[in-house]
């Protein structure tokens, strides 16, 4: 007789549904052999909300967080006691740049205190490794047919890719319609620093195999640690660690959308028709409301990303990721897309000041906040709470009703400027919501910057456009580190355009004019070989010898003397300065 099968039990079957899956791995930053990034090494990363990715005191953490925010329940009332409000226990004062680095340094140690030596040693190495990888991809299908057109050769030191990038900026200061450009012989199109720095072919080569991460360490998108920005993750780390490391935030702070365009087939596309980058890749980013400078920055990737998720909802997650290296005391901006007031109870406990808008269907607002109607342009009504009294809901009546909350702000009135058509009048206004409009626009002025001088381009890489933006972003925040380290100056301070002109400077401040393979040996040392601008000129030495081709033509040249301003052969330069010198 048969043994009858035990049913299992509710609890059991609820184990077994949230077992964790040991074959899902948490993705590290040294993957690559990048830099970890030790502020952001008590992230964990969870895949898909799995609770099997969560450490135990995550896990504490959102019990902890879930059971205050079931258990709060907040009551309002209309009777402001500003007496009540503490903005004394946190306060915020100053901030800057945080380097060694003497007043008067050059525009390329700011650069290279962000986007260092050895983050670009190891670009320059994974570039290396891509270029044999598609060499032993590709070789088999060429030789068959007896096609041998590989001409790769490895860069050898990082000062070959600073130039790269050099050339880089230059193109989004100088555009032109296509890459190549920059080397012709029209005077209306090429561009001299350009050529002296590298030869066409070389930049194109470089470009094509340009990678940041280690090629041998993908991972293809079906593995179940895959993650969409796994190629640019360790790079991205070192950058966002260097952000916050050398510079101190100001008080004022603002959480907002940037979007990269991009218009290609891509699953973490977003379409944003308010924004004037309406299609693209978002980009959360924490930013200074002064200065615009990026403090704190997470693509966003959907449900596989890097944030850690609970209960509160995606801008809770996104909020709490990118505040959590900054000090007590400082006061962040946010729309209405992030703020609720489990937030705003919450960023009040660990020491941070928030204000935001708010929609009016939001948990625990006072009652009936949507039927509010103010009569008159420039009223305003005020709520308390009676549990925590620093929260408070400010509703102000401009063209319509605006709601905001804030955990960090007294009930003031001050007066702001309205304009229309030639007459300016001034209105009554809550000091809260002016402050708002006075401190949002950080990411906004982050990106205004950015956009400039963008030295995006087309391309059928998606991650390129990723990397362009991180290079911007790292010109931009190295200029607002020059700037507040050098003010205030005596001379006219620089503007980005200036300051960019002078970091191209910098970097090619010791690159040697383009040159083929080792000089030619002659006793005057001092004797170089240049590239002509334009096409080729005939060689004055085979001139003299009536040397000619095999269809007895005159032999040309793309090479003349720098010294003796004459053009020479490569057989001819050696000897030539023999016979002469």
């Amino acid at each position: 007789m048969s043994k009858r099968k035990r049913e299992l039990t509710k609890e059991e079957i609820e184990a077994i549904l949230l077992a964790s899956d040991d074959s899902v791995s948490d993705l590290s930053s040294e993957d690559d052999g990048w830099p970890v990034d030790d502020s952001l090494a008590d992230v964990s990363f969870i895949l898909n909300n799995d609770p099997g990715d969560e450490t135990e005191e995550d896990q504490a953490n959102d019990e902890e967080a879930a059971n205050s925010a079931s258990t709060f329940k907040p009551s309002w009332t209309e009777q402001m006691e500003n007496g009540q409000i503490d903005l004394k226990q946190h306060q915020k004062y100053g901030g800057g740049p945080k380097h060694n680095l003497p007043v008067g340094s050059e525009a390329g140690d700011y650069f290279k205190m962000l986007f260092t030596n050895d983050m670009c040693e190891k670009i320059r190495e994974n570039t290396n490794k891509y270029a044999e990888f598609v060499k032993s991809a590709t070789i088999d299908k060429w030789e068959p047919i007896g096609i041998k057109k590989w001409r790769w050769k490895p860069i050898e030191d990082i000062e070959e890719l600073f130039s790269f990038i050099a050339i880089i900026l230059i193109m989004g200061i100088a555009k032109l319609p296509r890459i190549k450009d920059y080397w012709s012989s029209n005077p209306m199109l090429g561009n001299d620093k350009v050529k002296r720095t590298m030869a066409r072919d070389r930049f194109v080569d470089i470009y094509r195999f340009f990678h940041i991460s280690d090629r041998e360490n993908e991972v293809s998108p079906n593995d179940p640690s895959f993650y969409m920005m796994r190629k640019l993750d360790p790079f991205m780390s070192c950058l966002r660690s260097n952000f916050q490391m050398h510079f101190e935030p100001y008080p004022h702070l603002s959480v907002d959308e940037a979007m990269v365009k991009y218009k290609g087939r891509l699953g973490i596309v977003q379409y944003m028709p308010n924004k004037p980058v309406k299609r693209g890749i978002k980009v959360w980013a924490l930013c200074t409301s002064f200065f615009g400078y990026v403090y704190n920055f997470e693509p966003y990737c959907g449900k596989r990303d890097k944030l850690p998720r609970n209960d509160n909802g995606l801008g809770y997650s996104v909020v709490t990721f990118l505040t959590k290296n900054l000090s007590k005391g400082h006061h962040i901006y946010i729309d209405r897309f992030y703020t609720s007031v489990v937030l705003m109870k919450d960023l009040l406990k660990s020491g941070i000041y928030a204000s935001g808008t708010v929609n009016t269907n939001r948990k625990y607002l006072p009652t009936n906040i949507k039927n509010v109607k103010l009569a008159d342009n420039g009223s305003s009504k005020c709520f308390q709470c009676i549990e925590e009294p620093n929260l408070t809901c400010t509703v102000w009546k401009d063209k319509k009703e605006i709601f905001l909350i804030s955990n960090g702000a007294k009930n003031e009135i001050t007066t702001v400027k309205r304009r229309i058509g030639g007459n300016v009048s001034y209105v009554t206004c809550p000091k809260v919501i002016a402050d708002y409009n006075k401190y949002m626009g950080g990411v906004d002025l982050a990106d205004q910057y950015r956009k400039y001088y963008d030295i995006s381009r087309k391309s059928r890489k998606w991650w390129i456009y990723m990397f362009w933006y991180l290079l911007d972003t790292t010109v931009n925040n190295a200029y607002i580190i020059y700037s507040t380290t050098n003010f205030p100056s005596e001379k006219k301070s620089k503007t980005p355009l200036d300051f960019r002109m002078s970091l191209i400077e910098a970097i090619l401040k010791e690159k040697r004019i383009v040159e083929t393979g080792p000089q030619t040996i002659v006793k005057n040392k001092s004797h170089k070989r240049i590239k002509i601008d334009g096409r080729k000129k005939r060689c004055i030495r085979c001139i003299s010898l009536k040397r000619k081709t095999i269809s007895n033509r005159a032999i040309e040249s793309s090479w003349t003397c720098e010294i003796c301003q004459v053009c020479l052969c490569v057989n001819c330069f050696g000897p030539y300065h023999n016979e002469h010198h």
